[in-house]
């Protein structure tokens, strides 16, 4: 699931696209867990997890990634990949 945000790229304001990966179902996927365990463990609710999994979610807060990370064990390279585009 890819996710687009803005990016400053130098100081002439020169603005473009990047991408960001959100690598949530490969997490679940690689660690044998489900949404439904994540949410008992996180407290993150399950429509969240799902959305974030189908690609629906492009805002994602650093607190729901934190505790992704608390959860597997993980660093945000884990979570999150950076594609330029």
């Amino acid at each position: 699931m890819l996710f687009y945000i803005n990016c400053q790229y130098n100081e002439f304001a020169n603005y473009n696209v990047y991408m960001i990966k959100i690598k949530l179902r490969q997490l679940i996927w690689d660690n044998d867990t489900t949404a439904t365990d994540i949410h008992k463990t996180t407290g993150i609710s399950q429509s969240i997890l799902s959305d974030i999994v189908r690609g629906k979610r492009t805002n994602v807060g650093l607190d729901i990634i934190n505790k992704l990370c608390i959860y597997f064990k993980c660093g945000l390279s884990d979570i999150l990949e950076f594609i330029p585009e």
